[in-house]
């Protein structure tokens, strides 16, 4: 047995990896990355690793913690491929798939959770090497609920009111664009993924928390698009998430909705303090903080973005139905 305990950058709480044996298929790497995200009983989890384990072409990492309420020895012995990194801290989703791929050994790593079942004829190693020909951030799949119907899994980004909304939508067309990952699951490239920061671990709503990863690699000129090659269901009910703006969706806002693009750079004007801090619910002091931090990250980052997010969703084509 391996076991390493581990603090890295990409997260902010200590945790330790064990595996049995590491992956090895005739010296090759592999060419992609199962990342499992703990969601379930125990029986979902033994019955999709026992699943998962049949592809041989796969490296497997299943990320728990801190709560693990069964002892983690017998897993090991039963799935001794699978790298297993058990958390000491609470951290967000999008903070253990950034320390997923960041562990991984894969150009591609697939984020899945425990109750979601992996079409088998649809994850092969020729799909998945059709995959490395495309230059993506994140290619989704085709996702159906217990019922095996369709999930509205597409994000269209829009104008409801004056305010930006993201609208579910039917994927029906291959190839079609979706602002973010539906439940964090899809096919994440490895370096894309790294080059564009992750996800914002001071963002830890879920859902502010996608569509700031969304925004922000749409804003930087990335691609996230549905493959309908690749299906996947849920075991039981679909998750659902809390829509409701707060303190995580103004960060989101700043760091994407404010920015302004001219000249090749992407910045945030000083006029759009005023803005902020009449709809944001903190005092000057604090909202000059919060603006200006934002401020100076987006001037950092100037050179990465390639539109603004006004441009963005004018510019957006609606999938058909």
């Amino acid at each position: 047995m391996n076991t390493i305990p581990s603090i890295s950058s990409t997260c902010d709480v200590p945790y330790t990896v064990v595996w049995e044996k590491k992956y090895d298929n005739a010296d090759r790497s592999p060419h992609v990355t199962i990342l499992l995200l703990n969601r379930g009983g125990k029986f979902h989890k033994e019955e999709l690793l026992t699943d998962l384990s049949t592809y041989k072409f796969a490296e497997i990492i299943y990320i728990e913690g801190p709560d693990i309420s069964y002892e983690i020895d017998p897993l090991l012995k039963k799935f001794p491929r699978v790298k297993f990194i058990l958390l000491k801290g609470n951290i967000s989703t999008g903070e253990k798939i950034n320390l997923g791929i960041s562990e991984s050994g894969s150009v591609f790593t697939f984020v899945l959770w425990s109750n979601m079942k992996l079409a088998q004829s649809s994850f092969t190693r020729d799909i998945m090497e059709d995959m490395g020909k495309k230059s993506h951030l994140c290619i989704v799949p085709f996702i159906l609920n217990s019922k095996h119907e369709p999930v509205p899994t597409i994000q269209v980004p829009g104008y409801m009111k004056g305010n930006v909304k993201v609208m579910p939508w039917h994927g029906i067309k291959d190839s079609c664009k979706s602002l973010f990952p539906f439940d964090y699951c899809g096919i994440y490239h490895k370096e894309r993924f790294m080059n564009l920061g992750g996800f914002d671990p001071e963002i830890a709503n879920p859902y502010w928390q996608k569509i700031d990863f969304g925004f922000r690699a749409f804003l930087w000129g990335e691609e996230i698009q549905l493959s309908k090659n690749v299906h996947i269901h849920y075991i039981g009910d679909v998750h659902s998430e809390d829509v409701t703006p707060d303190e995580h969706y103004k960060r989101f806002y700043l760091k994407n909705i404010y920015v302004k693009f001219k000249n090749g750079s992407g910045y945030i004007p000083y006029y759009k303090f005023l803005h902020y801090l009449f709809h944001s619910d903190t005092g000057p002091f604090t909202s000059w903080k919060e603006f200006n931090q934002v401020k100076q990250w987006v001037h950092a980052q100037s050179g990465c973005f390639k539109n603004n997010a006004q441009n963005l969703i004018a510019q957006w084509e609606v999938p058909e139905e």
